[in-house]
């Protein structure tokens, strides 16, 4: 199994290179590779951005709408945080040299104020539209088959706050009294591809917004906030449309451990393992506590897994009664326990300002719904293998306040808000093909996610490489060759 590639994970070793030489070597491969990488996807990203109805005077335009656009895309891919920092750093003469060679469509460098007016104009919907389709490639290619945990593509679901203002910057933003004062909120459900090898790649987003206004653009006031449940089930509409056929298996948190969304997924013909929190439905854990006791040893399953002694027990077909204000109705769940037990070392300090370094006994307790009966057979891979990984969405949304820097407000016009986070998700995609590619997992693998994307970019910017062996790398078909 490969390790999971941390974005925070830095070496604390001095440079790996002896000579200059062998440093440029180095940042030579590298750059055919990642330049392999971006030849898969820039050239679809551009045909399909020419597609989008450019909503300027022809007259006027000096930057086509997909170089305009690949432009924002490369902004994320390079993690820069601002528009400010783009225009600084992205503008090197080095990176376009480059990327002309590779990409001759690429012919004008456009200023990001010029991005940002464009997204206020067109529907970030487009946009997309485009990460669907370079999603759907990448599985009708078969490039993530070998991601499926339980013949289905594990897709994590979750919410997270962008960023916070004491200001009514936009009439859609979401919005809460806290310490007497009015918080609007910039609040998006994200769906992402999980898997056991660490990788997270981006299906697709849903942003809460609040739709219905008063004829001054504010929101009605009795009208109820738009909320993360809400946008999950656009979101899920969504992706059914667009993936209609893929096997998935949904996880996510104890939020949605509730009757609405096990019936969507199962009208969407969707397996799924949501997480159950102890306290949350009462009654279900009275009941299946209740069963596994006059199960006694039946259904259970011990293992040692990373360490960790698990005692899995599972209770199939629980009759649960959900209290409906017009009727109420029987809904069957499929419930699984995983207890753990593992030793783990610890540093304490002693009284008299000395370390001790103890071993400590540490405990677990995880359940979730499942969508599939439980037997012997299948408790591993749903719990260990795909319920778990929920977690890897965490990190992802980690990856996009600390290193994509969303944090920072690209725009304050909601439309502008959006298109902005779906060129992240664009960017993102690429960045995460590229660190999962045979030519660069091995060096990212040891230097993590943030120290490889900071060697790349000096290496487009102020790196001078071989051009002629470039140029011969370029004239070789490009193929997307990735370690999992």
């Amino acid at each position: 199994m490969r390790e999971h590639l941390r974005p925070q994970t830095l070496p604390n070793a001095k440079s790996p290179w002896g000579t200059s030489e062998e440093e440029d070597r180095d940042r030579q491969t590298a750059m055919e590779a990642d330049l392999a990488v971006l030849r898969t996807q820039l050239p679809d990203l551009l045909e399909r951005f020419s597609r989008i109805k450019d909503p300027r005077r022809p007259g006027s335009v000096r930057h086509t709408i997909a170089v305009l656009l690949v432009y924002g895309v490369l902004m994320f891919v390079f993690n820069m945080g601002s528009r400010r920092k783009a225009n600084a750093e992205l503008s090197r003469p080095g990176l376009w040299e480059v990327l002309r060679l590779a990409f001759p469509e690429l012919d004008s460098l456009p200023h990001t104020d010029t991005l940002a007016r464009l997204l206020e104009t067109i529907d970030p919907g487009e946009i997309e539209k485009v990460l669907f389709a370079r999603m759907r490639a990448l599985l009708r290619r078969q490039k993530l088959r070998s991601l499926m945990v339980e013949r289905g593509y594990v897709i994590a679901v979750d919410g997270e706050q962008l960023w916070l203002r004491t200001t009514p910057f936009a009439p859609q933003a979401t919005h809460r009294a806290s310490g007497g004062e009015v918080h609007y909120a910039v609040y998006v459900v994200k769906a992402m591809l999980v898997c056991p090898e660490g990788v997270t790649l981006p299906l697709g987003a849903e942003f809460c917004e609040n739709v219905e206004v008063d004829e001054r653009g504010e929101i009605a006031e009795d009208v109820k906030q738009d909320c993360e449940l809400k946008a999950t089930k656009r979101l899920c509409e969504r992706v059914k449309e667009e993936f209609g056929r893929l096997p998935i298996l949904l996880v996510a948190d104890s939020l949605y451990a509730s009757e609405p969304i096990v019936t969507l997924c199962r009208r969407n013909r969707w397996d799924f393992m949501v997480v159950l929190k102890e306290g949350k439905m009462p009654s279900l854990w009275r009941e299946i506590e209740a069963l596994h006791a006059l199960d006694g040893e039946e259904n259970t399953y011990q293992q040692i897994w990373h360490g960790r002694e698990q005692t899995i027990w599972w209770v199939n077909d629980v009759e649960h009664e959900v209290r409906d204000p017009k009727a109420r109705r029987q809904v069957v769940y499929h419930v699984v326990v995983c207890e753990e037990r593992w030793d783990e070392r610890q540093v304490e300090l002693r009284a008299d300002g000395t370390e001790e370094e103890k071993e400590v006994t540490k405990t677990a307790r995880h359940a979730w719904i499942s969508g599939k009966r439980l037997n012997a057979k299948n408790v591993h891979s749903r719990c260990n293998l795909a319920g778990r990984h929920r977690w890897d969405l965490e990190e992802a949304n980690w990856t996009d306040k600390h290193v994509q820097n969303m944090t920072h407000a690209f725009s304050l016009t909601w439309q502008a808000i959006k298109g902005w986070f779906y060129l992240m998700l664009l960017g993102s995609l690429i960045q995460t093909l590229a660190l999962y590619s045979v030519g660069l997992w091995r060096l990212a693998e040891r230097v993590g996610v943030t120290a490889m994307v900071d060697f790349l970019w000096q290496t487009y910017s102020v790196f001078r490489p071989n051009r002629d062996r470039l140029r011969e790398t370029l004239t070789r078909p490009a193929q997307l060759r990735l370690i999992w």
